[in-house]
Protein backbone atom coordinates (compact mmCIF):
# COMPACT_ATOMS: atom_id res chain seq x y z
CA UNK A 1 0.00 0.00 0.00
CA UNK A 2 2.90 2.30 0.76
CA UNK A 3 4.34 1.65 -2.82
CA UNK A 4 1.22 2.43 -4.48
CA UNK A 5 0.66 5.59 -2.29
CA UNK A 6 4.37 6.35 -3.18
CA UNK A 7 3.58 5.69 -6.97
CA UNK A 8 0.31 8.00 -7.00
CA UNK A 9 2.60 10.65 -5.36
CA UNK A 10 4.97 11.06 -8.07
CA UNK A 11 2.50 11.13 -10.81
CA UNK A 12 1.09 13.60 -9.34
CA UNK A 13 3.78 15.71 -8.75
CA UNK A 14 4.84 15.03 -12.17
CA UNK A 15 1.54 16.30 -13.70
CA UNK A 16 1.51 19.42 -10.92
CA UNK A 17 5.29 20.38 -12.05
CA UNK A 18 4.12 20.82 -15.80
CA UNK A 19 3.60 24.30 -16.97
CA UNK A 20 0.52 23.98 -18.82
CA UNK A 21 -1.18 21.82 -15.99
CA UNK A 22 -0.02 24.24 -14.07
CA UNK A 23 -1.83 27.05 -16.16
CA UNK A 24 -4.35 25.59 -15.64
CA UNK A 25 -4.99 25.23 -12.54
CA UNK A 26 -4.04 28.59 -11.54
CA UNK A 27 -7.87 29.48 -13.79
CA UNK A 28 -11.07 29.76 -11.85
CA UNK A 29 -12.41 26.67 -13.10
CA UNK A 30 -8.89 24.67 -12.11
CA UNK A 31 -9.14 26.11 -8.41
CA UNK A 32 -12.31 24.84 -8.76
CA UNK A 33 -12.05 21.11 -9.72
CA UNK A 34 -8.78 20.92 -7.46
CA UNK A 35 -11.55 21.73 -4.54
CA UNK A 36 -14.03 19.05 -5.91
CA UNK A 37 -11.99 16.50 -6.99
CA UNK A 38 -15.33 14.14 -7.49
CA UNK A 39 -16.58 16.76 -10.13
CA UNK A 40 -13.30 16.39 -11.50
CA UNK A 41 -13.40 13.23 -11.91
CA UNK A 42 -16.95 13.08 -13.34
CA UNK A 43 -15.73 15.75 -15.61
CA UNK A 44 -13.20 13.27 -16.82
CA UNK A 45 -15.06 10.40 -17.11
CA UNK A 46 -17.76 11.87 -19.53
CA UNK A 47 -15.03 13.98 -21.46
CA UNK A 48 -13.42 10.96 -22.38
CA UNK A 49 -16.71 8.79 -23.15
CA UNK A 50 -18.32 11.44 -25.36
CA UNK A 51 -14.99 11.51 -27.43
CA UNK A 52 -16.63 8.06 -29.32
CA UNK A 53 -19.86 9.55 -30.40
CA UNK A 54 -18.52 12.76 -30.71
CA UNK A 55 -15.47 11.22 -33.00
CA UNK A 56 -18.57 8.90 -35.08
CA UNK A 57 -20.71 12.44 -35.75
CA UNK A 58 -17.88 13.72 -36.40
CA UNK A 59 -16.89 10.87 -39.21
CA UNK A 60 -20.46 11.07 -40.09
CA UNK A 61 -20.63 14.25 -41.07
CA UNK A 62 -17.44 14.20 -43.16
CA UNK A 63 -18.57 11.14 -45.01
CA UNK A 64 -21.64 12.64 -45.69
CA UNK A 65 -20.18 15.80 -46.72
CA UNK A 66 -18.00 13.83 -49.22
CA UNK A 67 -20.35 11.93 -50.15
CA UNK A 68 -22.43 14.61 -51.09
CA UNK A 69 -19.64 16.74 -52.84
CA UNK A 70 -18.59 13.79 -55.19
CA UNK A 71 -22.20 12.89 -55.56
CA UNK A 72 -22.37 16.48 -57.02
CA UNK A 73 -20.27 16.11 -59.05
CA UNK A 74 -20.46 12.81 -60.37
CA UNK A 75 -24.59 14.11 -60.80
CA UNK A 76 -23.60 17.06 -62.60
CA UNK A 77 -20.57 15.16 -65.31
CA UNK A 78 -24.19 12.91 -66.04
CA UNK A 79 -26.24 15.55 -66.61
CA UNK A 80 -23.29 16.91 -68.64
CA UNK A 81 -22.98 14.07 -70.65
CA UNK A 82 -27.08 13.74 -71.38
CA UNK A 83 -27.28 16.71 -71.99
CA UNK A 84 -24.50 16.66 -74.83
CA UNK A 85 -25.77 14.03 -76.72
CA UNK A 86 -29.24 15.56 -76.61
CA UNK A 87 -27.25 18.41 -78.62
CA UNK A 88 -25.65 15.72 -80.57
CA UNK A 89 -28.76 14.27 -81.08
CA UNK A 90 -30.19 18.01 -82.18
CA UNK A 91 -26.90 18.42 -84.70
CA UNK A 92 -27.33 15.41 -86.37
CA UNK A 93 -31.23 16.00 -86.96
CA UNK A 94 -30.68 19.73 -88.27
CA UNK A 95 -27.88 18.43 -90.68
CA UNK A 96 -30.40 15.66 -92.10
CA UNK A 97 -33.06 18.33 -92.55
CA UNK A 98 -30.41 20.74 -94.02
CA UNK A 99 -29.59 18.00 -96.38
CA UNK A 100 -32.84 17.31 -97.26
CA UNK A 101 -33.87 20.88 -98.47
CA UNK A 102 -30.64 21.11 -100.26
CA UNK A 103 -31.64 18.07 -102.05
CA UNK A 104 -35.14 19.38 -102.74
CA UNK A 105 -34.07 22.72 -103.41
CA UNK A 106 -31.48 21.38 -105.91
CA UNK A 107 -34.03 19.20 -107.61
CA UNK A 108 -36.35 21.85 -107.70
CA UNK A 109 -33.65 24.05 -109.73
CA UNK A 110 -32.18 21.44 -111.97
CA UNK A 111 -36.21 20.80 -113.27
CA UNK A 112 -37.12 24.65 -113.73
CA UNK A 113 -34.00 25.34 -115.71
CA UNK A 114 -34.73 22.40 -117.97
CA UNK A 115 -37.85 23.55 -117.88
CA UNK A 116 -37.13 26.88 -119.04
CA UNK A 117 -34.38 25.52 -121.06
CA UNK A 118 -36.74 23.75 -123.02
CA UNK A 119 -39.77 26.32 -123.65
CA UNK A 120 -37.42 29.18 -124.72
CA UNK A 121 -35.25 26.47 -127.27
CA UNK A 122 -38.57 25.58 -128.43
CA UNK A 123 -39.95 29.30 -128.48
CA UNK A 124 -36.38 30.48 -130.26
CA UNK A 125 -37.04 27.63 -132.62
CA UNK A 126 -40.58 28.36 -133.61
CA UNK A 127 -39.65 32.11 -133.53
CA UNK A 128 -36.64 31.30 -136.31
CA UNK A 129 -38.97 29.53 -138.31
CA UNK A 130 -41.66 32.10 -138.40
CA UNK A 131 -38.92 34.65 -139.06
CA UNK A 132 -37.30 32.92 -141.94
CA UNK A 133 -40.66 32.12 -143.36
CA UNK A 134 -41.93 35.95 -143.31
CA UNK A 135 -38.60 36.64 -145.05
CA UNK A 136 -39.21 36.15 -149.16
CA UNK A 137 -35.45 35.99 -150.14
CA UNK A 138 -34.57 33.63 -147.47
CA UNK A 139 -34.94 29.78 -147.89
CA UNK A 140 -33.15 27.99 -145.07
CA UNK A 141 -30.60 30.42 -143.37
CA UNK A 142 -30.84 34.14 -141.84
CA UNK A 143 -27.50 34.54 -142.47
CA UNK A 144 -27.80 34.27 -146.21
CA UNK A 145 -30.68 36.33 -146.27
CA UNK A 146 -30.08 39.65 -148.56
CA UNK A 147 -32.27 42.14 -146.74
CA UNK A 148 -29.89 43.55 -143.92
CA UNK A 149 -32.30 44.35 -141.66
CA UNK A 150 -33.95 41.36 -141.14
CA UNK A 151 -30.20 39.92 -140.02
CA UNK A 152 -30.03 42.88 -137.21
CA UNK A 153 -33.45 41.97 -136.39
CA UNK A 154 -32.53 38.14 -135.83
CA UNK A 155 -28.76 39.07 -134.08
CA UNK A 156 -31.08 40.79 -131.57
Amino acid sequence: MQELQSLLSAIMYTLNSKSKLADIRSTPVGQYLDGHPFFALALLVFGAMATVPIGLFLTFAIVTFVTASVGFVFLQGFLLSLSGIALLCVLCGLAIIAFAVSVILRAFYITSSNVLDYYYSRRSAHMKQDTIGSCPGCESDASSCPNPSFQKQKGQ
